[in-house]
């Protein structure tokens, strides 16, 4: 989801969604940016029964998490900050989230654990998805490529890229094999 098309009602939706509840969806939101994924549909309905929510409304907002942990983990603190404000957060929101004061821990714990299993790549697939929250989303949401890499040990791994950040892997790959080709050629 990109954040910078979010409309003002699911800035609202968002930031008036009771603070006790806000963890148990960051906690989904991290669970589906992990590696070895996770079904996620029973927790979900779970607390759509428990906060008596709709489902779509409970996606919509599960999948503003996940856009904020990902603006979190490309951006600094500061520009993170600076962007939800420029979005629309209210600052009680913000202080609410435990990012800013915690990067370190939450990299080493969520996003790191696991570079050093790549050296093994046994193969890697690569697909398009799109998906449609609902309609008024649906034109703002733009496409992602899904890397699938199996290693050599069995392990799958799962890595969701935009368009744009797929063709510069693509792009390099290529030019790396050709610089690969030339000094083998010499």
């Amino acid at each position: 989801m990109n954040l910078k098309d979010l409309p003002e009602s699911t800035v609202k939706l968002v930031s008036s969604f009771p603070k006790e509840h806000a963890g148990k969806i960051l906690k989904l939101a991290l669970a589906s940016l992990q590696p070895q994924r996770q079904n996620l549909i029973k927790p979900i309905e779970k607390l759509a029964i428990e906060r008596n929510i709709p489902m779509e409304n409970l996606y919509e907002i599960l999948s503003v998490y996940i856009g904020i942990i990902r603006l979190f983990v490309h951006s600094t603190d500061k520009d993170f900050v600076a962007t939800l404000a420029d979005l629309g957060f209210p600052n009680d929101f913000m202080a609410s989230l435990p990012f800013v004061d915690n990067r370190k821990e939450l990299e080493d714990t969520f996003f790191v654990p696991n570079y050093d299993n790549f050296r093994n790549v046994s193969s890697m697939k690569w697909r398009i998805d799109i998906s449609l929250l609902n309609s008024a989303l649906t034109t703002k949401t733009p496409p992602s490529v899904i890397l699938s890499i199996t290693l050599k040990n069995g392990k799958s791994y799962t890595i969701e890229l935009n368009p744009k950040a797929f063709h510069l892997l693509r792009f390099n790959v290529a030019r790396l094999l050709r610089e690969m080709k030339c000094l083998q050629l010499n």
